[in-house]
């Protein structure tokens, strides 16, 4: 019943279109024959090259173009863990069409590039850039006086450290500045000593270096920062020594000055221009004239706050006479002054002799 409705509807289609001047018709057919598509690779960029830029943490990279290509985006890898980080602001998302750039604040380390060539959905990656150390850190370095040259000998030269955080390359003489003498440089690595000579008069010593012409020893050109400088003080002038002060519990007189057999405490306001002076030495010569230069040492003292006061804590010496007692001051620079003027002591411990007094003629 079925398939009788449909060949009835089908005899009632094609009437009414044969009706309508349609025409229908079914064919098949078949060939043979040759056809083209675009097809193709991408090639990669070559000749990636990275510059560290010293002390700037910027590295300019470049390459050659890939002629396909559409775009590029840069990796920076680093060496010690192979760690890759997109460089230069680029990214797959975000590629650029140049064939340079410049990847910014890059931490020390190092790196190495590769550049990715796009166009659609295709990718080419470069061969690696070759190394670049960055090392952003300048030397920082700092000038002192080495140790036991705190007070200059008038016959060493003054010797300066000059201490570099890092090691350095190219420090020389010519890179330290004094406002008086000649450098010579010796050392490596951080540490330097500076030895100052030339000297002609006493006076302050300054030492500076002019570290942004020295260079790092890691290779990447970094300059040191410039030095703090120190000063310290040149002295060949010897001290002054006036004529020395002496005390007794039992004095008779002042010029000269007469003791008894008794401790006597001696003291002297000796000065110097250029360092301090750092002890007094006593000397006593017999008689009451003439120049006592070459006399006999008494003690020294070194306290300077109490005008370098001696106390002989003994008879002062040991025979009744005329004497002449003097000072000599050496400052912090080992400079000794000349003899000062003398002081005269008389030393008397002998008693007087009493006779048998005469009464009206008669002992």
């Amino acid at each position: 019943m079925i398939r009788r409705r449909l060949l009835l509807l089908l005899a009632t289609t094609v009437a009414l279109l044969t009706a309508a001047g349609v025409a229908l018709a079914f064919w098949t057919t078949s060939g043979t024959g040759a056809g083209s598509a675009m097809t193709g690779t991408l090639a990669p960029p070559t000749n990636v090259t990275a510059v560290a830029t010293p002390g700037s943490g910027t590295v300019p990279v470049s390459w050659s173009a890939s002629s396909q290509a559409t775009g590029y985006y840069v990796l920076r890898i680093r060496n010690s863990d192979s760690s890759s980080t997109a460089a230069c602001g680029t990214s797959a998302a975000q590629p650029t069409t140049a064939i340079s750039c410049d990847d910014l604040a890059v931490a020390d380390g190092i790196y190495h590039y590769v550049v990715i060539a796009v166009r659609g959905s295709w990718t080419a990656t470069s061969a690696s850039s070759n190394d670049v150390t960055v090392n952003n850190t300048r030397p920082a370095v700092t000038v002192n006086q080495a140790a036991g040259q705190t007070d200059p000998t008038k016959t060493a030269p003054i010797n300066f450290t000059a201490v570099f955080t890092t090691p350095v390359t190219d420090f020389t003489s010519a890179d330290v500045t004094l406002t008086a003498g000649t450098a010579t440089v010796t050392g490596s690595g951080t540490t330097y000593n500076i030895a100052v000579s030339g000297l002609t008069s006493s006076g302050s010593v300054t030492a500076s270096i002019a570290a942004n012409t020295v260079h790092d020893a890691a290779g990447a050109g970094n300059t040191a920062s410039t030095s703090t400088d120190n000063t310290v003080t040149y002295d060949v002038t010897p001290p002054t020594a006036p004529a020395p002060g002496a005390t007794a519990t039992t004095v008779f007189g002042t010029n000269p000055l007469y003791v008894n057999n008794e401790p006597v405490i001696l003291t002297d306001a000796a000065t110097d221009a250029h360092s301090a002076v750092a002890s007094v030495t006593y000397y006593y010569c017999p008689g009451s004239t003439g120049t006592c230069t070459t006399g006999t040492s008494i003690g020294t003292s070194t306290t300077a706050a109490g005008n370098f006061a001696f106390n002989t804590n003994a008879p002062l010496v040991g025979t009744d006479g005329p004497y002449r007692v003097v000072a000599v001051a050496t400052d912090t620079a080992g400079n000794t002054s000349a003899p000062s003027a003398a002081t005269p002591i008389s030393v008397d411990t002998t008693p007087p002799t009493v006779t048998r007094p005469t009464v009206n003629g008669h002992s």
